[in-house]
């Protein structure tokens, strides 16, 4: 008898590509920390603007495009206002994230994307929450 455990790729992968990024937090000043994690929340915001140009739906276009400046929106909330809302943010990307499983919403996206990317924005998230509030 043999016990296996199954992991999908896309879990460990976003789980590996999390560990890289938290380290690297741990050596900057918590300002320069708080604008890197602001461009990584816009640059995983801005991923579904490609999805939605695939779409050939200009609604769906249009949706992607707006969420995405959103998320743009809130990082440069987090670097001037206050870095709370950068994990926040996170935390509703990921929720977007799966809003689009099964593809019951907005663009079409890759099956392995979906569990990729929540992995990574709620260890983010989690991460960011305790590296400034300790």
């Amino acid at each position: 008898m043999t016990f296996e455990v199954h992991i999908d790729r896309p879990i460990v992968t976003g789980g590996l590509l999390f560990i890289i990024f938290a380290p690297v937090h741990l050596f900057l000043p918590e300002e320069k920390s708080i604008v890197l994690a602001a461009v990584t929340l816009s640059l995983i915001g801005g991923a579904y603007i490609g999805f939605g140009a695939q779409s050939n739906s200009l609604k769906t276009m249009l949706t992607e495009l707006f969420v995405a400046c959103l998320f743009g929106v809130a990082a440069f909330a987090g670097v001037f206002l206050h870095w709370s809302i950068i994990p926040l943010a996170l935390t509703l990307h990921a929720g977007w994230d799966m809003l689009h499983h099964n593809q019951q919403f907005g663009a079409r996206v890759p099956n392995w994307y979906i569990p990729f990317c929540v992995v990574f924005d709620v260890a983010a998230a989690l991460f960011l929450i305790v590296l400034y509030a300790v």
